[in-house]
């Protein structure tokens, strides 16, 4: 038996008791043991009765929120303006490359103004993505520039 299909197995039990070709993978293996322990774990602390008559934990939770970590974003600041100058860097010199000159001797001049038109479309939508998915660190920059209100 594969981790992979251990862990599919694993997710759709619903006893906290392993079968036979389970038990004999997670002898061999530390990892998917620990994951059956933790699922057995969290069933046996599940099925506590006195965890359904319990006070209500919505208190605990909300005064635990502004301690959790803020998330963090994949993609920083500085990785979507470097990838920004890429894209404008391609679209400068995409005149210069022979694909381009070639294209212009069989068609023309006829292709560049849709050319020019999606490559408009599609820093548009970048700098769209940016600026949306930014908005906070964007607004503490120009707020921090000196002489600005």
């Amino acid at each position: 038996m594969t981790c992979d299909r251990f862990k599919r197995l694993l997710d759709a039990l619903e006893g906290a008791e392993l079968s036979g070709d389970m038990a004999e993978h997670a002898d061999v293996c530390p990892e998917c043991a620990r994951a059956a322990a933790a699922l057995k774990a969290a069933l046996l602390l599940y099925r506590l009765p006195e965890l359904a008559s319990s006070v209500d934990l919505t208190p605990r939770v909300l005064a635990l929120i502004p301690f959790i970590p803020a998330p963090r974003r994949i993609v920083s600041l500085r990785d979507w303006i470097v990838s920004g100058f890429v894209i404008l860097g391609g679209m400068v010199l995409l005149p210069l490359m022979a694909t381009f000159g070639a294209l212009r001797d069989a068609y023309g001049t006829r292709f560049t103004l849709p050319l020019a038109i999606v490559l408009g479309l599609v820093i548009t939508t970048y700098a769209g993505v940016f600026v949306s998915s930014h908005q906070d660190e964007l607004a503490r920059l120009v707020k921090s520039r000196p002489g600005h209100a």
